[in-house]
């Protein structure tokens, strides 16, 4: 997405920002953390783009503007899969260890443990989801995302967190995609925010190869247990999701209504 944003940006006449990786970083803002952010966007213009993995906040709250806030969603049980060998990746692992020095190597068996294993013997926290693991805090799940940095929004598989994030979504968020349907977001986009938007299925499919650089191939299949497991895990999740979803193609519906 921030490639996509960035060459829509040179069409149309608009700047992209991306936020410096941290080694480190908790899973809410304190709230001078989340003043600090509504003073730096607003010093970018009008006229800009600014990209980061990061909890919803209330402009309002500071006497600031609403941005237009947009985010990307995928099937909770798909991402957090991709997530459990994105974080296995050799280039990716180095990376990370560039940025964070402390952080402690690992051994060959955190590279080969395939994630139905790692689930079903609860070898690494990365693999054990419920309330009391801290690792469900991580970015890995998007209620957190769209809820806020208040404490009730780290709560995992929360009931009142969806809630609030379903609240946010609807009032807040002008667009919320997801790639699994590529073509509806894209148009949806095109639609709401023609301003940053303009072309943006054209400019996509023009050259899809550069958008999709992130892409860590892996394997997808889940055993029974594991599939059972992971979908109470993510009960809440992935009502979210469903929830996210439903209204993406109302707003594809809306803009395509006239050719039904």
């Amino acid at each position: 997405m921030t490639r996509l944003i960035k060459q829509l940006g040179d069409r149309l006449g608009f700047d992209t920002y991306r936020n410096i990786v941290r080694p480190y970083r908790s899973i809410t803002e304190s709230e001078e953390d989340e003043k600090d952010l509504v003073e730096q966007l607003f010093e970018l213009g009008e006229h800009a783009v600014y990209v980061e993995h990061a909890n919803w906040v209330n402009f309002t709250q500071y006497d600031s503007p609403r941005p237009i806030y947009i985010n990307m969603v995928r099937h909770p049980i798909q991402k957090v899969i991709s997530a459990y060998y994105y974080q296995r990746h050799p280039l990716i692992f180095a990376q990370s260890l560039m940025r964070n020095p402390n952080k402690p190597m690992q051994t060959k068996k955190f590279f080969d443990t395939n994630f139905n294993d790692c689930v079903r013997k609860r070898v690494s926290p990365h693999c054990v989801f419920d309330a009391h693991n801290p690792f469900n805090g991580d970015w890995r799940r998007f209620s957190l995302h769209l809820c806020g940095n208040s404490e009730i929004c780290t709560h995992f598989n929360s009931e009142t967190t969806t809630q609030i994030a379903k609240m946010n979504v609807e009032r807040e968020y002008a667009v919320v995609g997801s790639w699994e349907d590529t073509n509806v977001t894209l148009a949806v986009l095109e639609a709401y925010i023609p301003r940053f938007f303009t072309d943006a299925t054209k400019v996509y499919y023009s050259n899809t190869k550069n958008f999709t650089i992130n892409n860590v191939s892996h394997d997808t299949h889940l055993d029974k247990d594991v599939e059972e497991y992971l979908k109470s895990s993510f009960a809440f999740e992935i009502e979210l999701y469903m929830f996210i979803k439903q209204r993406l193609y109302k707003q594809y519906i809306a803009v395509h209504k006239n050719e039904f």
